[in-house]
């Protein structure tokens, strides 16, 4: 009886110890809160972006707007104060679980890149979009070749993760 009572609690502290706290990111309600804790358990490069994103002085509101187009995503600078940014990351119902998930790590990938640059406004949003942007004409929709990486190793990471459980997870549900 001892075994298990010792897995169990060294099961506890080997997933503590890899997936990161998120008080940097935090779901609008269960579901979104329930989306990022399966990301973080299922992708070890989602685990990395939410670390590196509680090391920046940003705060990041994740929401599902099932009225959006399925399978869009957006990431705004809702707010910033002397000490904090404050960005909402919104997205719309994918056709697969694992698309809203791997998307979320796409549009994590931009806070990032916003938290990083330390903007504090639309026009700094553009700046910076234009030097690191795919399309540097842009001035209200952006991307980068990072996020659209991390969005294609994110689906492989879920991919693997679903073969050995044998099962998608349930985010849309």
């Amino acid at each position: 009886m001892v075994i298990p009572l010792v897995l169990l609690v060294a099961a506890a502290t080997a997933s503590s110890l890899t997936a990161p706290p998120l008080h940097n990111v935090r779901g609008a309600s269960s579901r979104e809160r329930a989306l990022l804790q399966e990301l973080v358990a299922r992708s070890p490069t989602s685990r990395s972006l939410i670390a590196q994103i509680g090391s920046e002085a940003v705060i990041v509101y994740v929401e599902i707007r099932p009225l959006m187009t399925r399978g869009r995503g957006a990431t705004r600078l809702a707010a910033t104060t002397s000490s904090t940014q404050y960005i909402r990351i919104t997205l719309a119902p994918g056709p697969h679980p694992d698309d809203l998930a791997a998307l979320l790590a796409h549009e994590l990938q931009h806070a990032l890149e916003i938290a990083r640059a330390d903007a504090t406004s639309s026009d700094d949003l553009r700046r910076l979009y234009r030097a690191i942007g795919e399309d540097r004409a842009a001035s209200v929709a952006f991307e980068t070749v990072a996020a659209q990486e991390v969005s294609a190793r994110v689906r492989q990471e879920l991919a693997q993760a679903s073969s050995k459980r044998g099962s998608a997870s349930s985010f849309n549900r």
